[in-house]
């Protein structure tokens, strides 16, 4: 039976000798994610302009535009658009699954950092796919609040299922982590909170303590995946030919 705190000092006996390599491949995957949120930043500005023309602010910024120059914006602005949710597929996805098996992997000894983007590699369409239809489904359920927020739950150990076995399907990916959250959700959502504490002390440095919190909260948070992963054993859900176990540099299975 697993505690936050025993969850939290094995995560910090896992980061010892490792924090700083653990820190830049989070800060690596940051600034991706970075990389994203500008372009989407870039689009929303835009947008809120021409929502600012079209709300009667300046209607004469739009009357006295060429055409051509409204197309022009209106064009680029949907290239970023579609640049944005590229990169969201086909890197941020992939991305979030390689910095699990990073921090598995790093459990018990120092992972190397082409960890993380070894899942580039076969079967790379299939770890896109099953992300991006997780991560559909979630944001369509946020539509109705609820269901987004019960999803996202549900589906929280797909990324480390994924880092385990890739060739996993969406189907499995999504029951498999649904199965093992059953009774777990509450107590994974009281073991983010108690990190509540670390976060305003981030708010104090305007955020760039969050840089620094990284590898402690996705180290505990492969802590719980090793956990849940114990009780799909114990229960029979899953078994060591669908999840074979991470690697590490020294070729030991953990």
């Amino acid at each position: 039976m697993w505690t936050r705190q025993l969850l939290k000092t094995n995560a910090r006996s896992a980061l010892s000798g490792r924090y700083w390599r653990g820190f830049w491949v989070c800060l690596l995957v940051s600034l991706a994610s970075g990389g994203a949120f500008t372009i989407k930043n870039n689009v929303d500005t835009v947008r809120n302009n021409v929502d600012t023309v079209r709300g009667g602010y300046d209607y004469s910024f739009m009357y006295g535009m060429p055409d051509e120059t409204l197309a022009l914006i209106l064009g680029i602005a949907l290239l970023v658009f579609v640049l944005s949710c590229v990169w969201q597929i086909f890197v941020l996805g992939p991305l979030n699954v390689g910095l699990a098996r990073y921090f598995m992997e790093s459990r018990q000894a120092l992972a190397p950092f082409g960890t993380v983007m070894g899942i580039f590699r076969t079967p790379y369409l299939n770890v896109v796919k099953v992300s991006f239809l997780t991560e559909l489904k979630i944001a369509l359920g946020c539509l109705l609040v609820i269901p987004g927020i019960y999803w996202s739950y549900c589906y929280t150990l797909v990324p480390f299922l994924l880092a385990e076995n890739p060739y996993m399907t969406t189907r499995r990916a999504m029951e498999l982590s649904k199965a093992i959250m059953e009774g777990e959700k509450w107590n994974y959502f009281v073991l983010m909170l108690s990190f509540i504490g670390w976060y305003l002390l981030c708010g104090v440095t305007m955020g760039i303590g969050t840089f620094f919190l990284a590898p402690y909260i996705n180290a505990t948070q492969a802590e719980f995946y090793a956990a849940m992963r114990s009780k799909a054993f114990a229960l029979g859900l899953s078994n060591a030919q669908e999840l074979g176990g991470f690697v590490t540099h020294g070729d030991v299975v953990l």
